[in-house]
This record gives structure tokens, sequence and C-alpha cells, in this order.
């Protein structure tokens, strides 16, 4: 781990992820931004965000912590953060954690996640949160001096592929072996789940379209109609 710690203030707390992805209704600084305002003011302790532009605005409305990211899309790939200069930019917007996808389906074009790691906390001095999807990747990033993990690509890289909902084996294996700070990611769809995952023992929670969503959210609820 650097010296560069994540962020204490999270410890307990729900982070809610406000992103919208390219073609989305949403998908417009403004709107983004006043659906924080309203997050804020429900209680999250702490955002997810990407982009230059959102982390910016949404740095206007709140002194809490910004876990930040970059996403480029190419090749039918997802890229998060995968190169010093984005993640330049990102610090540079506002973000206090840079994320980066630390899994073994990190596309090859990027740059090589350890040694931007290590950039990152030695140059630009933030912490850096290690998106995995496996007990071994986790392992990995630590190892590498990741300050704290997170479960966000589970369901998304080849080994774990079509996986939609949350790996509590996985997370209480996680809080038993990591030495840093767990973040339960991905696929919470309830309040209940929330509470599960500071049960055993997470450090922070993020919920993204459960919260931030409405097509998501519409869709579940039409689909009640028809189980």
């Amino acid at each position: 781990m650097s010296t560069n710690e994540f962020p204490s203030s999270l410890r307990g707390k729900l982070i809610v992820s406000c992103q919208a992805p390219p073609g989305d209704p949403l998908d417009d600084v403004d709107v983004l931004r006043r659906m924080v305002v309203s997050i804020l003011r429900g209680g999250a302790g702490g955002l997810r965000a990407n982009g230059e532009a959102c982390i910016r605005a949404f740095r206007q409305e709140t002194s809490l912590p910004i876990i930040g990211i970059l996403k480029r899309f190419g090749y039918g790939e997802l890229y998060i953060t995968p190169d010093f200069a984005s993640a330049s930019a990102v610090a540079a917007a506002g973000a206090d954690v840079l994320a980066l996808d630390c899994s073994s389906a990190r596309p090859p074009s990027s740059e090589h996640w350890a040694g931007l790691m290590l950039r990152i906390q030695n140059e630009l001095h933030k912490p850096v949160l290690a998106d995995i999807a496996t007990l071994e990747e986790a392992i990995i990033a630590e190892a590498e001096g990741a300050d704290a993990v997170a479960t966000t690509l589970y369901g998304y890289t080849p080994e774990t592929a079509g996986r939609r909902s949350v790996n509590w084996q996985l997370v209480e294996r996680l809080v038993k072996e990591m030495n840093v700070p767990v973040i339960v990611e991905g696929h919470i769809t309830r309040p209940e789940e929330v509470r599960q995952a500071f049960d055993v023992g997470a450090f922070a929670v993020v919920v993204g379209a459960a919260i931030t969503r409405p097509e998501t959210i519409t869709a579940r609820f039409v689909q009640a109609i028809h189980n």
C-alpha cells in the first residue's frame, strides 16, 4: 500500500456511482450533476464518477471523496483508466481516488496496470482502487501496492462472464485475506444487500444502476409483472 491512503471517511459508507453510458438519455453532465445533488441529499458518503467533465462538476457540489475513472470504448473493448494521461486528467479534475481495471481482462493495448498504479501513487499522489473480478486478481493487486480493492468487474471478465449477482463467498474471502479496504461494487439491487456487505466486513459499498438508472429500475418493476 502506498502512503496515499484510501479515504478513511468512506468506512461504513454508501458510495454512489453516478454515470451514464454513451447514448443514454442521462448522458449529460448537467443532468448527472443534478442527480448527484439529490444523491448527496439522500446521504451518500462518496461518489464514483467517469470523466473529467463530470468529476469537475461533481466536485463543485461536494467535498466528499470522489473515486474517478476515465472510460474509453474501442475495438469492442472497455478501457477503464487505460493510461497515465487519462489518470492525470481524472486527478486534475478533482478525483480523490483513481480506479483502475486490474483484472486479467484488462485490454493489452492499455498501459500495464502495475506500472500505472505506481506512477499514480508517486507522481499524482493519489491512492489507487483496484477493480478486480477474482480473489487471485485482488491478491496480485494488493501485492503490487493497491490501496483498496473492489469487486467491480465480477461478472464482466471471461472467467466470470454473465454472473449478475453478488458473489458473497468472494466478498467473505476478500475480507478475510486482504489487508487493504475491500469495496463491494456491482450487482447490488436492494438495501438489504448493502447491509449484508457491511455485516460480512466490507469497508464500503458502491451502488450504481439501482439508484441512478431509471431505465434499469423501471425494467425491474416491469419484469415483476411477468414473473
